[in-house]
């Protein structure tokens, strides 16, 4: 049901309209309509073909199945960013933790407060310019998919039509090219750390292993061959809120950084006997956390020459993560594919793998060249 009124007159006594006591007081045309849920609202316009114009949108909205209400329109930002917030299930603990610490402090303090319905593409590139001009490139962009997820689910749930997330310009990253380290600095960094430690520093070159699937390694993941080397299976790592004497587990990075990692029989026999438990331990058996292994890292790191040590394990930086990077170095200078790579460092694909790592992949132009050389020739005429 939908219909125009005139909310200056009223019928009289003859059934012709008369003023009425609105009139002359406010818009003149109301638009009435009954949603879908048989709630009616009303909507008032200066003119009488714009509320009649105003319902036969209403009624294609209607049909297409893009109609939203205005109240569903006015839920405040903050209100939808709960609902998605709560729909997170399928992150990790530390995700979630993450999540939950962007919205409080950058994302609601900005949007909380507006209305779903009135969030517009410029209202969004204004908040991510005020972003940027406090927060890293990267950090602004982990925000917007953020807020775009937020409008993504209020779309669903039919708040708004359509995202305000559409040519929302951010901040470029730029990415500083991996120097990895020498065979003579890792060695270094090896010798300097304590020795209970150092088969974990070795295995982390080996492997390329990330800190947290280091330390949540354990004897069962390890399948030893009679030639000597191994095979690690990755699929789980220790997380920050595992303790000393509470080891806990958690999903890795990514669903695709489960993978099997071989290792040569010389840092298998680094590895020592087989255990139960844990690979790697405190001296008294406990797990080692991520600020033990942060202590161990400056351990060994502190024994480079003055300036080495200034590049590599700062605070807030890589630290164990320079291993990975070593490692990655080495697999290239080896001849491995950026698929291969991506496969022993639980990359998502290839494509991962070259923005990290394209540059230490040697040019090609002097093989490419080479390869066609003098296969065709121009012959004299007369000369065979």
């Amino acid at each position: 049901m939908a219909y125009v009124e005139d909310r200056w007159t009223v019928p009289g006594p003859n059934g012709r309209r008369v003023r009425g006591p609105r009139h002359g007081s406010g818009s003149r045309w109301r638009a009435v309509w009954e949603e879908p849920g048989g709630q009616r609202r009303r909507k008032s316009f200066a003119t009488k073909d714009a509320a009649q114009a105003y319902l036969e949108h209403i009624a294609v909205e209607m049909r297409s199945g893009s109609y939203v209400s205005p109240a569903a329109a006015a839920t405040p930002f903050r209100v939808a960013a709960e609902r998605w917030y709560e729909a997170q299930t399928h992150q990790r603990a530390t995700t979630r933790r993450l999540i939950r610490s962007r919205l409080d402090r950058t994302i609601l303090p900005v949007l909380g407060d507006v209305a779903i319905g009135s969030l517009t593409r410029a209202t969004v590139q204004a908040a991510v310019t005020r972003w940027a001009e406090t927060m890293a490139a990267a950090t602004v962009r982990v925000t917007y998919v953020y807020v775009a997820g937020i409008c993504a689910l209020a779309v669903e749930d039919r708040l708004i039509a359509t995202t305000p997330c559409r040519r929302v310009n951010l901040p470029p990253i730029e990415r500083p090219l991996i120097t990895p380290m020498t065979v003579e600095q890792v060695q270094q960094i090896v010798d300097g750390a304590p020795e209970r430690h150092r088969p974990m520093l070795v295995l982390a070159a080996a492997s390329g292993l990330r800190s947290g699937e280091l330390r949540g390694l354990t004897w069962d993941r390890v399948t030893d061959n009679a030639d000597g080397t191994a095979v690690l299976l990755v699929d789980r790592q220790l997380t920050r809120a595992a303790s000393a004497s509470r080891p806990v587990w958690g999903p890795l990075k990514t669903r695709y950084s489960v993978r099997k990692v071989s290792i040569g029989a010389a840092t298998r026999a680094a590895l020592g006997e087989r255990g139960a438990g844990l690979v790697f331990t405190t001296s008294k058996g406990g797990a080692i956390t991520a600020h033990v292994a942060w202590a161990i890292w400056r351990r060994g790191a502190d024994t480079l020459a003055p300036g080495s040590a200034d590049l590599i394990g700062r605070p807030g930086g890589d630290g164990w993560h320079d291993l990975r990077h070593f490692h990655a170095s080495l697999l290239i200078r080896g001849g491995a594919s950026p698929v291969a790579v991506a496969h022993r460092l639980g990359h998502k694909d290839a494509n991962e793998t070259l923005r990290t790592y394209g540059h230490l992949w040697g040019d090609d132009e002097q093989r490419m060249r080479d390869a066609s050389d003098g296969l065709v020739i121009a012959r004299r005429d007369g000369v065979s």
